[in-house]
């Protein structure tokens, strides 16, 4: 890494030609990302893909040098204009993209913004899944990484300022007028759209989730501290830090802590602050010092807003920012093999060893070092009191180890996102950091886990300073806690996954086939694939149901609950009546194949009625209604009130009948019984007297033969 003996800043910086000629990469220590280019294979296998029955995309074509990241480029066509430059970006199936901004970049063109043209999900034969594909107007100027050739990425102070900064701030305005954060601002983002290389633009920002493409060395410390898929929309003075980054970088020719790991630079961003750790060796343009120190500044509430950028590109001097400087401790902390001299570093070391970081906050050792050495009493007692709750409540999951170090880490680095379990995001990256994470491991484990424990509302309750953007974000969390306690289908995690997530397509395993993004899609979409499913399966699980839940703008708590019956034919009946009901309300097209598939499954439904006529009527009508392609056809034959009432109605009168028959032919023949009985008791009376009688005489003829 270069140094150099040179002061903070210089009135005369040499400039640098600004070279506008394509060339191959070069060593700068600038992390640029590798796109892997995609498998060898046989076109034949792989035919055109047709979007939005406009857009051609070409398998064959790949345009490796337009890729992302997370996104594979590839040659399209329009069909209507085919002289039209356009390329298109094929999204990762495993990770959630960005459909939102996609929306509002398709209805309003932004200055400085890739145009996108449109959007939308086919069948991709390659990965054999379908996926999202993105079109844009292709930059004919290449990537602004190419445009130095074989000298480094530097420019002069007035290039900076004006070809660079200018554009780009204007873009990033024009962003945040939309309620649009770009989140993947860095060097190899940053394309001319026009041969000549004077059109500057920033690159695609919607087909992964905020921050995920970007090398942590542009993420401001609260965002680079999570994991890449945690790090939340964000702000637009996020935007900004990493333009800052970018406008260095290009100033220098290099990237200054390019040898560092990533652990290290983050360190070194701690223990120094960004642009100290940056700029120290470095020779900075006086004109420069203010606007680079203010986007790169690490409190986010003194990082420069898009006002105070705007008036410095104007020409107007802004208030320099007064640094508070950053507390030393009396004596440094060891743990990790490091010595540590701020909890934030330690923190960062307590996540990734959670035993020896119990241990630390158990034996006292560390609330030791935070009283006496930082004098940091009130972090102490916090200190203190969690490792007093863990032994009290030893045993209790809440007690936990991992648990304890959690809690700790949020108490030494509050403004850090929350780490457990190597699961770490911000508040607003919670929700696609739970997608990920369900995505690759199809485990809702670790999420469940902090919703459980309540650990996300720790975080809100651990930080210094009230932050009104945080209001709303924690009573989400508080009703999405709520809903995790509700054992039925449309609520539990399933449903938070989906609450937080509304660009996220249903990730039902009936549904692996197709891409469901609106509750509008879904009657379709189960039509679709009902002749490759097993016929016995049902076309409701806990996805589906609570992905309707989430959309679907009507009350169907009943629905839900008559789902989530453990009787299965009221289950089966609750899930036609859901689907019945979506068909009505959206006035879906005849659904042939879904009608075949619930009607082959009515049969527990079918069983509910009493009287063998009803259930063989209604059997032979069933097939009439799935032809008609009919859901709610289907529920008023199988669950009619006036049906039903009549069938039970009918039971209880034959029940009547019943037992009244019963009673009468007890009655005849406990009548036969008594006579029976009668008879045997008149004959034994009979027997009885005659044996008397004859006993009587035979007694006296003895008596009178003895007599004489």
């Amino acid at each position: 890494m270069p140094k150099k003996d040179a002061p903070e800043a210089a009135e005369d910086a040499p400039e640098t030609e600004f070279l506008t000629l394509g060339g191959k990469e070069h060593d700068t220590g600038i992390p640029i990302p590798v796109r892997p280019a995609p498998a060898a294979f046989d076109p034949d296998d792989h035919p055109p893909v047709t979007v939005n029955e406009r857009y051609m995309v070409y398998p064959s074509q790949p345009l490796h040098d337009l890729s992302s990241p997370s996104a594979q480029a590839y040659a399209a066509e329009d069909k209507r204009e085919p002289g039209r430059q356009l390329y298109a970006l094929v999204c990762n199936p495993g990770l959630p993209v960005r459909t939102g901004v996609m929306q509002d970049m398709k209805r309003k063109a932004i200055n400085g913004l890739i145009p996108l043209v449109d959007f939308g999900s086919e069948y991709w034969s390659p990965f054999d899944h379908t996926c999202m594909f993105v079109i844009f107007e292709r930059p004919l100027g290449g990537r602004l990484t190419e445009a130095f050739g074989d000298k480094p990425l530097k420019v002069n102070e007035y290039e900076l300022a004006k070809v660079i900064l200018e554009p780009l701030a204007h873009a990033i305005a024009e962003m945040a007028t939309a309620d649009i954060q770009h989140r993947a601002i860095r060097l190899d983002n940053i394309f001319f759209m026009d041969r000549e290389r004077h059109i500057l633009v920033l690159g695609e920002c919607v087909t992964s989730p905020p921050g995920f493409d970007q090398p942590s060395i542009y993420e401001p410390l609260e965002r680079g501290l999570a994991m890449a898929c945690g790090r939340g929309k964000g702000e637009t003075r996020d935007d900004l830090y990493a333009l800052g980054i970018c406008a260095l970088f290009l100033l220098l020719g290099y990237n200054p802590l390019g040898e560092l790991s990533d652990e290290q630079m983050l360190i070194a961003k701690i223990e120094q602050g960004t642009y100290q750790a940056f700029c120290a060796n470095e020779r900075i343009p006086m004109a420069l010092i203010e606007p680079l120190r203010g986007l790169m500044s690490d409190d986010p509430l003194e990082r420069w807003p898009m006002e105070a950028l705007e008036l410095w590109i104007s020409g107007q001097k802004k208030t320099p920012i007064q640094r508070r400087p950053i507390a030393k401790p009396k004596s440094t902390y060891g743990f990790g093999g490091y010595k540590h001299k701020s909890p934030r570093t330690i923190a960062l070391f307590f996540a990734k060893n959670v035993n020896d970081a119990a241990r630390a906050v158990k034996n006292g050792k560390l609330e030791h070092w935070v009283r006496q050495s930082l004098g940091d009493t009130h972090l102490a007692d916090d200190i203190n009191s969690l490792a007093l709750h863990a032994k009290v409540h030893e045993g209790s999951p809440d007690a936990s180890d991992e648990v304890l170090v959690a809690k700790t880490i949020m108490r030494l680095d509050p403004e850090g996102p929350l780490r457990y379990k190597g699961f770490s995001c911000t508040p607003d990256g919670f929700g696609a950091a739970m997608a990920v994470e369900y995505m690759r491991k199809e485990s809702f484990q670790i999420p469940g886990e902090i919703f459980a424990r309540d650990l996300m509302g720790y975080w809100f309750s651990s930080q210094r300073e009230p932050n009104k953007d945080y209001i709303i974000i924690e009573k989400t969390f508080q009703n999405l806690r709520a809903l995790t306690k509700i054992n039925e289908m449309g609520y539990g995690l399933e449903r938070c996954l989906y609450e937080l997530n509304p660009s996220l397509p249903c990730l039902s395993p009936l549904l692996r086939s197709v891409y469901v993004e609106y509750v509008e899609e879904m009657l379709e979409a189960l039509d679709q694939v009902a002749d490759s499913v097993d016929s016995r399966t049902r076309p409701m699980d806990k996805h589906i149901a609570a992905f309707i839940a989430t959309y679907f703008r009507h009350d169907i708590t009943p629905h839900l609950k008559a789902v989530s019956d453990a009787k299965d034919e009221v289950s089966l009946i609750g899930t036609l009546s859901l689907l019945a009901l979506m068909q009505w309300r959206q006035q879906t097209e005849p659904l042939l194949g879904l009608a075949s598939w619930i009607g082959g499954l009515l049969g527990p439904a079918i069983n509910t009625y009493h009287s063998r006529k009803t259930r063989r009527s209604l059997e032979e009508k069933i097939p009439a209604l799935v032809r008609q392609g009919s859901l709610p056809g289907l529920f008023d034959l199988i669950d009619n009130g006036e049906r039903r009432m009549l069938d039970n109605t009918e039971f209880d009168d034959a029940r009547i009948r019943f037992a009244q028959a019963e009673d009468e032919i007890q009655t005849l023949i406990g009548d036969d019984v008594d006579q029976e009985k009668q008879a045997l008791q008149k004959g034994e009376k009979a027997t009885a007297m005659i044996a008397l009688t004859v006993s009587m005489v035979a007694t006296s003829v003895i008596l009178t033969v003895m007599s004489m």
